[in-house]
């Protein structure tokens, strides 16, 4: 089963919002296709980005689990471009 990452840029909490609703509606948008293997916060020049590492069988839906994860983040965050890696021979590369 391919392995994925999800990686999307976080700016301000939208009002009404805390901070870790952020993390929280990134699982809960991916769980609900996929299988969640771990998540993690980075720091990437200045600006923080979660990561969500997903499972799924279909490899068409990937980019599908990624957009739901942005839309689901973007109602309690400001977000950036999103980037979708695949697991590949001990490497995550471009998808």
């Amino acid at each position: 089963m391919p392995s994925y990452r999800a990686i999307l840029p976080i700016g301000d909490i939208r009002p009404g919002h805390h901070p870790e609703e952020v993390m929280d509606s990134a699982v809960a948008a991916v769980s609900s296709i996929a299988t969640v293997e771990h998540t993690d916060i980075q720091i990437l020049s200045n600006v923080p980005q979660i990561v969500v590492r997903f499972s799924l069988d279909d490899d068409g839906d990937a980019h599908f689990v990624a957009d739901a994860m942005a839309d689901a983040v973007s109602r309690v965050a400001t977000t950036g471009p999103g980037r979708l890696l695949l697991r590949r021979g001990g490497r995550w590369v471009p998808r």
